[in-house]
């Protein structure tokens, strides 16, 4: 845990300018770790496995996340903005009041997960699986979903937007719960 601490301290020298580092970490574990009012944002994770852990009110805007696991992770009030995951996998994960905007996923995979109060507009979500997890009360402007897979995944009182509809595959102009339900059927 203190190399960690260390490491985000020389991030947030970068930050400021004031020398440091960019937080680059590879091939490390943590678990039952709370990370909590942090700025991680365009920090780079690779091979990291986060376990039994808790980003609260962390910005990780524009952080890019490779071959990550995340595995009974809960993230509140955290910004997600622009942020990459590139082959990483979402076992059993929390997203609450969080922003997740414009965020990229590649080849990820999201199980038994729950998003509740998620601004997701504009993502982007590329040869994905998506399983046994819940968005509810979750704003989906613009949200794509392209080569992805779905199996009992549940939405409810998600936030539409007809300007700017969601789009599942080859099923676009999405704006209501029914067209939604019906093309995740179909697929």
């Amino acid at each position: 845990m203190e190399n960690i601490k260390a490491k985000i301290q020389l991030h947030k020298k970068w930050l400021d300018r004031t020398g440091g580092q960019q937080l680059d970490i590879q091939n490390e574990e943590f678990s039952h770790i709370a990370f909590e009012d942090e700025d991680l944002n365009t920090s780079v994770f690779d091979h990291i496995k986060f376990t039994s852990s808790t980003f609260n009110n962390v910005n990780l805007g524009g952080s890019s996340f490779f071959n990550c696991i995340f595995s009974s992770v809960h993230f509140e009030n955290s910004f997600l903005r622009k942020c990459e995951f590139h082959q990483c996998k979402f076992i059993n994960c929390t997203f609450s009041e969080d922003e997740i905007t414009k965020a990229e996923f590649y080849d990820v995979s999201i199980e038994f997960c729950t998003f509740s109060t998620i601004q997701l507009g504009w993502s982007y979500f590329g040869d994905c699986l998506i399983s046994d997890t819940t968005f509810d009360t979750t704003e989906l402007d613009r949200l794509t979903f392209i080569d992805s897979k779905f199996n009992a995944v549940t939405f409810k009182n998600v936030k539409f937007n007809v300007d700017y509809p969601l789009k599942i595959n080859h099923h676009e102009n999405i704006t209501d719960i029914d067209q939604l339900n019906v093309s995740i059927k179909n697929l």
